[in-house]
């Protein structure tokens, strides 16, 4: 449908004046203000499919053509794509959307799978296990020792003394137990034994774990988004020879990242489709993820086939390495602010 545009040639928008249908200094289209609501509604479908268009044509080669949305990028031609860091909100969205809930669909089927037969039962099996070897029980054993040494019935007596046997048996184990613990960890860092006390806490209450797990998916994103620029570093250190500036590198980890978060959207649906291949998906996602990597390091920085290989292998380890320390730290964020 025609497009009716203004008579005057000054921008509504900054005031600029207007040679053509849109603002050379803002770029707003030079439009009529009153349409009708057909002209209106089909301006807007309009934008909607100039979006959807440019959405397609970014995903499909994100996806079948490593490297390529880079190249398209340095080499001028950016109109015709969705903006590297749209895209990237845009995709991480939706991973992390579709993460969350398969963790929670995880979550729910664990509870599930235990029925309230085995739960009854391991009560059960906790409190019978609990009750003779209490505090109280021990100190009722005590009272009887020195009764039955006042000449109370033998029997009383070799209960009392099974129990008292029992309770040292435990306080040895136990005092063993924390001896070693301070012998793996260091009796002067009060740190590392606040930390661990804390993660006994947190396991101990099945509430306060599920608490601590939503929490640390809550900051998956975060961490993601700041591995980027430190994937962008490796990658600049890992090419210490290329020309390429740090904004290049840092461009070509958020295609990277953003293949990565699609790979895993796509994978996790499939896993709720064809439940029992989900290890599979997990092992083909690996497996995709180090191509992917390889054949966009090749195509981007044109290195021979050997040499690519050895940087994917160094990258892989420099950037588990990192994520490694960023997921430690995020744990011990975590159990610090519970």
């Amino acid at each position: 449908m025609k497009k009716h545009y203004r008579t005057e040639d000054n921008c509504l928008n900054c005031g600029a004046t207007v040679a053509g249908k849109f603002c050379s200094e803002c770029g707003q289209e030079n439009l009529e203000l009153r349409e009708n609501f057909l002209h209106l509604a089909m301006h807007s479908v309009g934008h909607y499919f100039h979006f959807e268009s440019k959405f397609f044509s970014s995903m499909v080669p994100l996806f079948t053509k490593p490297g390529f949305l880079t190249k398209e990028y340095f080499a001028g031609r950016r109109a015709s794509y969705l903006s590297p860091i749209s895209m990237y909100i845009f995709i991480s969205i939706v991973f992390f959307f579709l993460f969350t809930a398969n963790t929670n669909i995880n979550r729910n089927n664990l509870v599930e799978d235990v029925t309230p037969e085995e739960k009854a039962e391991a009560q059960e099996i906790i409190g019978s296990l609990k009750g003779p070897l209490s505090g109280r029980a021990l100190e009722k054993a005590g009272n009887h020792t020195s009764l039955a040494a006042l000449g109370q019935p033998t029997g009383v007596a070799d209960t009392t003394l099974q129990a008292e046997t029992i309770g040292e048996a435990i306080a040895a184990a136990d005092k063993k137990g924390k001896d070693e613990l301070r012998i793996d960890i260091g009796e002067d860092n009060a740190f590392v034994q606040s930390l661990t006390a804390k993660l006994k806490k947190v396991m101990s209450d099945e509430l306060s774990l599920a608490l601590f797990k939503n929490k640390l998916v809550g900051h998956f994103p975060k961490v993601m988004f700041l591995l980027l620029p430190l994937f962008a570093l490796i990658l600049k250190l890992v090419n210490w020879r290329s020309s390429k500036y740090y904004v290049e590198h840092l461009i070509y980890s958020i295609h990277v990242h953003s293949f990565l978060f699609l790979f895993g959207s796509i994978l996790i649906l499939l896993g709720w489709l064809l439940p029992s291949l989900s290890e599979y998906f997990i092992f083909l996602g690996v497996l995709g993820a180090m191509w992917y990597i390889y054949r966009s390091m090749r195509n981007t920085y044109k290195g021979s086939r050997w040499m690519t290989v050895s940087k994917v292998v160094v990258l892989f380890f420099a950037y588990s390495t990192l994520f490694t320390i960023c997921a430690l730290l995020v744990v011990g964020a975590t159990l610090y602010t519970m």
